[in-house]
């Protein structure tokens, strides 16, 4: 895959350092908004009081509550030592609670499943997480572990080590105690695995089990958008014939359609971004030379370019309020619908004699871009996206080095349908 270049027009370096700047400028505003939806705090006497909360992803939902009456009320911050507990009316749910690790750390966890047994999940400051079980309301957080070990035995006959990887799960035991009362659930903990969707199911069934009332959060579903797109797209390309040329293109028209996917497992702050891109490019330079038997020649290079690009992109968005800026990167392929390119002599001295050489050009390319961008909530029907990429291609040109692959700024802007 190739590299991005620094070498860059002065013309197109401005371009492109000014455009950046000013999503940069447009972009820090959104990084500090706050990400308030309705919800509710529970203070550690009284009743509830309800209003709205700031969402800033778990890592800082687990330190503190941000709420605020109404909208234009004073925002109130609160403490995991200051409240029972906070929510959103979406149905999130967090409770104060302290962690069972050396220093009794008391933070805001989220509440997976509430009931007779509870399941909770916390993420520390590396978005590490953590789950722990409640055996009944009111008692201490129990952790439950799984752990990967390498065991290595030496044999005696070959000399030889045999490496062999061995999973553990103290988890089951924990579990195992706790769920005694239910032997249909229990047996089911020999197959079951540390992972959210299986510790959800497993404590929904005892708590259907032994009867009695639970709630039960889900991670967010899997979700797909579509996208629509256009802008314009300028790139250069250096020649490296018998003498080193850049040849530039113009801001071109480019347009295109995507789509955009939300796993559901993912950070809630990353997504999967890919398109299909239509752009047109048409590079052209002149200098004179002298031939082989003296005489003087101009010589005009001709490079047209259409093309099909499909980026891959992974896409990280910091903030989840109505204005979001985001960063992206990724592989691009690209297969050239159009690719076109030739030398052509003019000898003056000959005014008769002109002569045209082909350029052996790639139907297809590979490589990197990079983005910065800003996405502008319109409600439920979607977003409004502006940004600038940086990409680098690897070579034009079917022999290496003759034409170096296309080095481009593109401009585009969107709207990406739904929530």
């Amino acid at each position: 895959m190739p590299v991005i270049h620094l070498h860059l027009s002065v013309s197109l370096y401005v371009l492109r350092n000014t455009l950046i700047g000013a999503l940069l400028l447009m972009s820090v505003p959104a990084l500090a908004q706050t990400n308030f939806k309705p919800g509710y705090v529970l203070p550690l006497s009284g009743d509830t009081l309800r209003g709205q909360v700031d969402s800033r992803g778990e890592r800082r939902n687990a330190t503190v509550c941000r709420f605020r009456p109404s909208s234009d009320a004073a925002v109130t911050e609160y403490t995991p030592a200051q409240l029972r507990g906070y929510g959103f009316t979406s149905g999130r749910e967090y409770q104060s609670q302290t962690l069972p690790t050396a220093g009794k750390t008391q933070v805001f966890v989220q509440a997976l499943v509430v009931g007779k047994t509870s399941l909770y999940r916390y993420a520390d400051q590396d978005d590490t997480e953590f789950y722990y079980a409640q055996a009944a309301p009111g008692t201490a957080l129990l952790p439950l572990v799984q752990s990967d070990t390498t065991v290595v035995e030496y044999n005696q006959q070959t000399h030889a080590e045999t490496k062999t990887r061995t999973r553990v799960y103290p988890f089951r035991n924990v579990l195992w105690t706790i769920m005694a009362d239910c032997p249909a659930v229990q047996t089911t903990l020999t197959r079951t695995e540390l992972a959210e969707s299986q510790l959800v199911k497993v404590f929904s069934a005892y708590n259907v089990c032994k009867g009695g009332e639970q709630r039960v959060t889900q991670r967010p579903k899997t979700r797909l958008r579509f996208a629509v797109l256009g802008g314009g797209y300028q790139a250069d390309v250096d020649f490296n014939g018998n003498i080193e040329k850049e040849l530039h293109s113009s801001m071109r028209p480019s347009y295109g359609i995507g789509i955009q996917l939300h796993p559901g497992s993912f950070n809630q702050h990353l997504s999967i971004v890919a398109q299909a891109i239509y752009v047109e490019q048409e590079y052209s330079a002149a200098y004179t030379g002298t031939g082989s038997l003296g005489s003087g020649y101009e010589r005009t290079l001709q490079v047209n370019l259409s093309s099909v690009r499909v980026p891959l992109l992974l896409r990280y968005s910091p903030t989840r309020g109505p204005v979001r800026p985001y960063i992206q990167g990724g592989g691009v392929f690209a297969v050239h619908t159009k690719h076109e390119g030739q030398e052509t002599d003019y000898y003056p001295r000959f005014s008769s004699q002109v002569t045209t050489t082909p350029l052996d050009l790639r139907a297809y390319g590979t490589g990197l871009t990079v983005g910065l961008g800003v996405l502008i909530s319109t409600g439920q029907a979607g977003d409004i996206n502006l940004e600038a990429r940086l990409d680098s291609f690897d070579s034009t040109s079917q022999s290496s080095g003759l034409l170096s692959g296309a080095r481009g700024l593109s401009l585009l802007a969107g709207y990406t349908f739904g929530k």
